[in-house]
């Protein structure tokens, strides 16, 4: 017996050395909420995957905002992300593969070593519609960002979406216990960049030189996080791209789609008691039920594009009018970079090719038609500015033009609608309010190969210096560089400019672009089609202000 108790306190002694040792070495960090062990990847990079920055939302704290994780010593493996948000599938989310989950509010952590300290932070918010997405999109992979620039840390989020992260329930009996569904993910976003302020130290970044990052929706959400209450202070620089202030709804846009209620008529619940009973394989199937019913991947009234943060100066963190409290001083001091591709909604038409029979006459009926109709009627007088944009924009003409007349002038509207202007009318209000804050503007010509143009997303790999990602590759090397490049340089001082690519402040009159050429090249310019420009920004915060 003696000999027995003698190896196991031997057993007991090597597992506290051995617990001992782990807490020192190279890829293991002590947090607030555990001591996390991450792995070397095949770059040399450290990853720490997965870790919760919340606690999970489920139960009673389904619909609820974010609640802090609670101290801890456990010890997490941070081997792998974490679940996806609760989502459709969409074979072009690669996030919606994985597990969906109410329990999804995690993060990961890429940093070169844990020795070196102070290192500016990139915290990334993914995009997908504020409906799709998540961090395990192969082209979110932090490692290549690091590997080529070692003295950041680059941080990449879940949040809530859909109808978990973007409901109004203000209509729904018992919805007063609720308040927060219009914007929950924003709340989760800045949850999660209240956990770096508390522990990126221990990865050697600095809580003090943090980046927020983050395209579509995620540029959205960045740019909300510019005028969002909670949000000040989280953050020194900011950068979005291909989404602004645009991609938020009023009261009466919700009003108008009302998901509340077609969550109600599908799941034959009446109140909120009810609803909090479903289960999280109810939502799913509700969610999945829904879309297809719709005929197209996504294009759903729960899963669909009608999920956006809510603005409303009464009851909401994010103002009315998020353009006028950037000009009046909101961010004043913080640096952005703001930026689009120039074939923005050329992403659609490749998504519509692939999902219907005939996909572009079917963009073309249902989508552009509907799209310019709701601005005629929005501009009433000032209406026949579409015709004159259509009329007037210089596209390339292929074999797809000559069957669908004029569909590549109408999706250059869209893009000047959806993305362009509301970038520049963003770029030229942080200016007018005169803080300390720089302004940058870029326009991304380079596109797919094998897609439809600079489309949607297309920089994406450049700026994550991802050449590996294959969808449409390859990349230029030299681009991938000196675009990531510009990213981290950003982070680290508020200028993206590096050496021999100088990058100048914008200014309102249009001339300090930074223009990504179809050559790959990087040269500062004049905005391009700036008739368009003319044409269109006089009329786009009426038509913003004023969609039926």
């Amino acid at each position: 017996m003696k000999i027995l108790n003698k190896i196991l306190l031997s057993i007991v002694v090597i597992g506290l050395f051995s617990c001992q040792q782990s807490a020192t070495d190279e890829n293991t960090v002590k947090c607030k909420n555990g001591i996390i062990v991450g792995v070397v990847e095949d770059n040399g990079v450290l990853s720490f995957k997965g870790i919760p920055y919340a606690k999970a939302p489920v139960g009673e704290l389904r619909w609820k905002a974010p609640q802090p994780v609670e101290a801890s010593e456990d010890t997490i493996h941070a081997t792998d992300f974490g679940n996806s948000a609760i989502q459709p599938f969409s074979k072009d989310e690669a996030a919606s593969s994985r597990t969906r989950s109410e329990d999804c509010l995690t993060l990961n952590v890429w940093t070169k070593d844990l020795s070196t300290k102070n290192k500016p932070v990139m915290i990334w918010i993914h995009g997908g519609a504020y409906i799709l997405g998540g961090t395990s999109d192969p082209v979110y992979d932090g490692k290549y960002l690091v590997d080529g620039n070692p003295d950041v840390v680059v941080v990449t989020i879940n949040y809530r979406v859909g109808l978990m992260g973007f409901i109004d329930f203000s209509h729904v009996p018992g919805g007063e216990a609720f308040p927060d569904t219009p914007y929950l993910g924003i709340l989760d976003q800045q949850m999660a960049m209240r956990w770096v302020q508390e522990n990126i130290e221990a990865f050697g970044g600095d809580p003090k030189n943090v980046t927020i990052f983050g395209e579509s929706a995620g540029g959205g959400s960045v740019s909300c996080h510019l005028v969002a209450k909670g949000s000040e202070g989280l953050f020194q620089h900011a950068i979005a791209m291909s989404g602004t202030f645009n991609l938020t709804y009023s009261q009466q846009d919700f009003d108008k789609y009302d998901q509340a209620e077609a969550l109600l008529r599908l799941s034959g619940c009446k109140n909120m008691e009810e609803l909090m009973k479903l289960t999280q394989e109810d939502l799913l199937r509700l969610i999945e039920m829904e879309a297809g019913r719709c005929g197209i991947e996504g294009a759903s009234t729960l899963g669909g594009l009608n999920n956006h943060p809510m603005r409303d100066d009464k009851r909401s963190i994010i103002p009315t009018d998020p353009f006028k409290a950037l000009a009046e001083g909101a961010s004043k001091d913080v640096d952005i970079m703001i930026g689009t591709t120039s074939e923005e909604m050329k992403y659609w038409t490749h998504l519509y090719q692939g999902m219907a029979e005939d996909g572009f006459q079917f963009f073309c009926d249902h989508f552009l038609a509907a799209k310019e109709e709701e601005m005629r009627k929005t501009l009433g007088q000032d209406g026949d500015v579409v015709d004159k944009f259509i009329n007037s924009a210089v596209c390339d003409q292929d074999e797809i033009s000559a069957k669908y007349p004029k569909i590549w002038e109408r999706t250059e509207l869209q893009t000047e609608q959806f993305f362009r202007i509301p970038s520049l009318i963003m770029a030229r209000n942080h200016v007018a309010a005169g803080g300390k804050g720089k302004t940058y503007v870029y326009y991304f010509e380079k596109g797919y190969p094998g897609w439809e143009g600079a489309c949607h997303s297309c920089e994406l790999p450049y700026a994550f210096n991802n050449a590996n990602f294959e969808k449409g590759g390859p990349y230029d090397p030299t681009l991938t560089k000196n675009f990531s490049t510009a990213f981290t340089y950003f982070a680290r001082t508020g200028n993206p400019s590096q050496p021999g690519i100088e990058w100048t402040p914008y200014t309102p009159d249009g001339v300090n672009t930074m223009i990504i050429g179809k050559d790959c090249s990087m040269k500062m310019g004049k905005t391009p089609r700036q008739n368009q420009v003319d044409l269109l920004l006089p009329h786009y915060l009426k038509f913003y202000f004023n969609k039926k």
